[in-house]
């Protein structure tokens, strides 16, 4: 009679389980899902008529470089929206939420609808739909795999870069030939914004070196790969605003597009090599030439200075 029982209990928790999988919201969706492209080139096509052939060439370079696709297994979606130099991972949970399936990611959620030939997918709040057709697949192309593990390396990289804005580290010095001499320098990277005449408020990296006990500046544009032009061999003024509210004016010597603490006392140096706290600096182009209006604001501090000194003796 218990025998009976227990094999009882056991085909109710079985049938149990197996109405609950047929009749999850995600059980008509499994599988990989890959984007219509026709589909996308008609809907982008369709917000873009009027613009010229350039603009369509590059829409069409865009789609054809897109990787989109998705691999749902029971409440859970992996994949990746990749185009036009845009990538958002996907590696969260299905919920069920007013009848509709939503994707709820830590920093977004989008909408899935399911089809006749795979789903709709729109992130909420954003007026495009991308049409996904189901494959044959169950699992990831290897050119998405890749393309999901580079997306995360560059993420963790950038992660790292934006940790270290701020904090000093060690550099080294090269000769001719690009070999390292064994004589080291303290740097550090910082984050500020820079206004001309035409523009204001764009992103700038300023990398503060340590150099003969005077501060160096050499400043960069927002993607690292250009140096910014500065008058040459003219004396220029810079403003200091300490911790304390008290402003003042120094002098700086641009060069070699570049600038550097001028005069017998590198005030700024002293000052951050001996307290703490932030220090705004306002480097204004035109104190050294009347063709140029570029300004540029940053703040430098201690931070780890000290420590990086010491290890250069």
């Amino acid at each position: 009679m218990r025998k009976r029982i227990t094999i009882g209990l056991i085909l109710v928790m079985t049938l149990s389980i197996m109405i609950s999988c047929s009749t999850s919201p995600t059980a008509k969706i499994q599988g990989v899902f890959e984007v219509d492209k026709e589909s996308l080139k008609s809907s982008l096509q369709a917000e873009m008529d009027g613009e010229n052939a350039f603009a369509m060439g590059l829409l069409n370079v865009a789609l054809e470089n897109a990787v989109i696709e998705f691999c749902i297994k029971g409440d859970s979606i992996k994949g990746i929206l990749f185009m036009a130099g845009e990538t958002t991972l996907l590696d969260s949970k299905i919920v069920e939420r007013n009848d509709s399936l939503i994707i709820s990611a830590p920093d977004f959620e989008a909408h899935i609808v399911p089809t006749e030939t795979g789903l709709k997918y729109s992130a909420i709040g954003s007026d495009m739909t991308l049409k996904l057709n189901k494959t044959d697949r169950t699992d990831l192309s290897s050119d998405t795999k890749e393309a999901i593990e580079a997306q995360k390396v560059a993420i963790k990289e950038k992660e790292e870069f934006e940790k270290n804005l701020g904090k000093w580290q060690e550099g080294n010095y090269v000769d001719e030939f690009g070999d390292k001499t064994g004589d080291g320098f303290a740097y550090c990277l910082i984050r500020g914004t820079s206004e001309n005449s035409i523009t204001s408020n764009n992103e700038v990296y300023i990398k503060a070196m340590v150099q003969s006990g005077k501060l160096y500046f050499d400043i960069y544009n927002s993607s690292l790969s250009m140096k910014e032009t500065f008058p040459d061999s003219k004396f220029g003024r810079m403003k200091l605003k300490f911790p304390d509210g008290k402003v003042e004016s120094v002098r700086i010597f641009f060069y070699n597009n570049g600038a550097s603490e001028s005069g017998d006392k590198a005030i700024l140096f002293d000052y951050i090599s001996k307290n703490e706290g932030l220090v705004k600096v306002f480097i204004d182009l035109s104190t050294a030439s009347e063709y140029y209006s570029d300004k540029y604001q940053f703040a430098i501090e201690k931070n780890n200075l000290t420590e990086i000194l010491a290890g250069l003796k």
